[in-house]
């Protein structure tokens, strides 16, 4: 089922001169879609406008099975969508005080306000930290509290503006495990969309990937058919042998630098398997190596 859908969706800021352009997509319940793009490409200004956060200029929003959306008021359309932007708002007081204020501002009180806050808190982790103060726990901590927050009022549509981005690694999967397992429980029907910079990790547990460039939609679709219609693979290495040596290995073969880890561009019957090998075979050493192929990645690259 669609929970929110967007057609020629476009948003122009009078300063700046950057434009959200003819922006298509649908988010489904029970899926993760994931949008990704170099800062400053678009990706905060359409999750905003998606949580009713921000007026688009033009384009159709449909939410919830309504084709326009003055169908239904914001008010409405607020109460089932939850946003958490990437500077969350600190809380006071403890808590789990503030999980059982917001149960009780959606009319859970009491006895059920204790079994619903409990529940979450368990379910992620966070019954230890309940007793304690904003300012005693980690930034890890916060957003999963803010989640849990969030998950109070059972929210049909999810929106997360770079969730993970001040995260260590560990703690980026944990976090991204959580919302899989939120979006696969049969009771919430929830979609959820997030953006982040971390590629290889929303790849990962997403369902579906946006990546915007400066405003427009290069890619809209199934994580699974990135680069489905390429005609070469795309892999990033480090490794002992130079570039020159790199080049000698193939014919039709693209290069270029980043740093240590060059990006290497090759015909599509070159796999990764075989790549790897001739590296090898030449006497390299492989620090760090990756296909990118079927990545949201090659798109940074075009």
């Amino acid at each position: 089922m669609n929970l929110f859908s967007c057609s020629n969706l476009n948003k122009k800021y009078r300063k700046g001169n950057f434009s959200l352009q003819n922006i298509s997509l649908e988010l489904r319940t029970g899926e993760i879609t994931g949008v990704v793009g170099e800062n400053g490409n678009g990706k905060t200004t359409l999750l905003r406008i998606i949580a009713g956060d921000l007026a688009h200029d033009n384009g159709m929003l449909n939410y919830f099975g309504n084709n326009e959306v003055n169908v239904l008021s914001w008010e409405n359309i607020r109460s089932r969508v939850a946003y958490i932007p990437q500077r969350i708002p600190q809380w006071y007081g403890t808590l789990r005080n503030n999980l059982v204020f917001q149960a009780s501002i959606r009319g859970i009180k009491g006895k059920d306000a204790d079994f619903h806050v409990d529940e979450l808190l368990e379910k992620l982790a966070l019954t230890e930290y309940a007793p304690l103060k904003w300012s005693e726990i980690s930034t890890g901590y916060r957003l999963r509290f803010q989640l849990a927050k969030m998950l109070l009022i059972n929210p049909e549509l999810l929106v997360l503006d770079e969730p993970i981005a001040n995260l260590d690694i560990n703690a980026q999967g944990k976090f991204l495990s959580d919302l899989r397992a939120i979006v696969s429980e049969k009771k919430r029907k929830v979609s959820v969309i997030l953006s982040s910079q971390q590629l290889h990790e929303i790849e990962n547990v997403a369902d579906a990937i946006v990546f915007l460039r400066k405003g427009e939609m290069i890619y809209s679709g199934e994580v699974g058919k990135i680069g489905e219609t390429r005609t070469d693979n795309e892999f990033e290495i480090q490794t002992s042998l130079s570039e020159t040596e790199i080049r000698s290995l193939f014919a039709n073969i693209l290069l270029n630098a980043h740093g240590k880890t060059l990006h290497v561009k090759v015909p599509l019957q070159i796999t990764a398997e075989h790549f790897v090998t001739e590296v090898i075979k030449k006497g390299g050493t492989i620090h760090y190596f990756r296909d990118i192929s079927s990545s949201t990645r090659r798109l940074f690259n075009d």
